[in-house]
């Protein structure tokens, strides 16, 4: 199946605000009137959209975001407002439903963090650079600490009253048969003596004679996979060198065209890569072709029933926002 199958839930990607996201304590340090929306009578602040602004731009650029294109930095602004809403709503339901955090649940959390730097002066100057303070962040912490249980609260709620059916199964699979289509497939198993490509000519012939010893031996009726485990350096050895099923572009492009080439139960002559001289055996193939429905039943069920969790996730969102007074003033 797609890499879709894999997304996860909205709450859950709502939460992940303690890496990603400094968010501080609601309308802090702000003029009374520097505010970006207000959300049941709470005001967040611009200085909490800026903030969670420049996280959200250093996190895009990574990926090749340009903070250049007005169209996507527009994109931008309302998914970190959307974002600092949402965060409200969730939290105000939580204080509704009468979740209270351990205040000592939040400093151990800190504690912990402050683990991570060698001193508190280099404690001290992260938060400086984040432009929070400590009691700010630990105000995050005890939200998003709040957000996590009344998560847990929906998921067993919602876990409990979705039902996925073998027919349901069936009919999406029926109706997506894209979803299912398998490219050509090899299972292949290697010998790999390792050498680094700026090596010197020296180094590269050692390993080269090396490789080709393994070969002789090979041909001289030597078992692969035992030769594998005392001469390969890669670490699929523990496995007789067994790399198991993979498609195009999942190897460097040396390896994936001599594999690609060969027959079940070939062995190649010495395949050099950036890696090393390897020696490969062809032990299976799969034709480009659509998985049955009985190959992929016992992962479809599961995400199936997991999109239908998402959706009422989505769902008691939408409501929370239905009923609740949300005023943007973002300009």
């Amino acid at each position: 199946m797609k890499k879709t199958v894999w997304r996860k839930n909205l709450i859950a990607t709502l939460l992940m605000l303690s890496m990603f996201f400094v968010v501080s304590v609601t309308g802090a340090g702000a003029a009374e009137d520097d505010s970006v929306a207000t959300v049941n009578g709470v005001k967040i602040s611009k200085e909490e959209f800026d903030r969670n602004l420049l996280a959200a731009k250093e996190q895009f650029a990574k990926v090749g975001w340009q903070e250049s294109d007005p169209a996507k930095m527009t994109e931008l602004n309302d998914k970190v407002l959307d974002r600092l809403i949402n965060v409200e709503l969730l939290h105000q339901q939580s204080s509704k439903q009468g979740i209270v955090i351990d205040p000592k649940e939040v400093d151990d959390t800190v504690a912990g963090f402050k683990k991570q730097f060698p001193d508190e002066a280099a404690f001290q100057d992260f938060l400086k650079e984040k432009q929070v303070s400590e009691e700010e962040m630990k105000a995050e912490i005890e939200k998003s600490m709040a957000l996590k249980k009344l998560q847990d609260i929906l998921k067993v709620e919602f876990t409990e009253t979705t039902v996925v059916t073998d027919k349901d199964a069936e009919k999406f699979y029926a109706e997506n048969q894209d979803m299912f289509k398998q490219p050509e497939q090899v299972k292949a198993s290697h010998i790999l003596v390792s050498v680094d490509e700026n090596a010197d000519e020296a180094t590269k012939k050692e390993a080269h004679e090396k490789i080709e010893s393994v070969g002789k031996q090979i041909k001289d009726g030597g078992d692969f996979a035992e030769l594998a485990k005392t001469n390969s350096s890669c670490p699929s050895s523990a496995n007789g060198g067994d790399l198991g099923f993979f498609g195009k572009g999942q190897m460097v492009k040396p390896f994936e065209d001599a594999a690609f080439s060969m027959n079940v139960g070939d062995v190649s002559d010495v395949v050099e890569t950036k890696f090393g001289y390897h020696i490969i055996k062809l032990t299976d193939k799969k034709a480009e072709g659509t998985m049955t429905f009985d190959e992929v039943k016992e992962k479809l069920i599961p995400w199936l029933k997991q999109q239908e969790i998402e959706k009422k996730f989505n769902t008691y969102l939408e409501d929370l926002k239905k009923n609740a007074k949300i005023e943007r003033t973002l300009s």
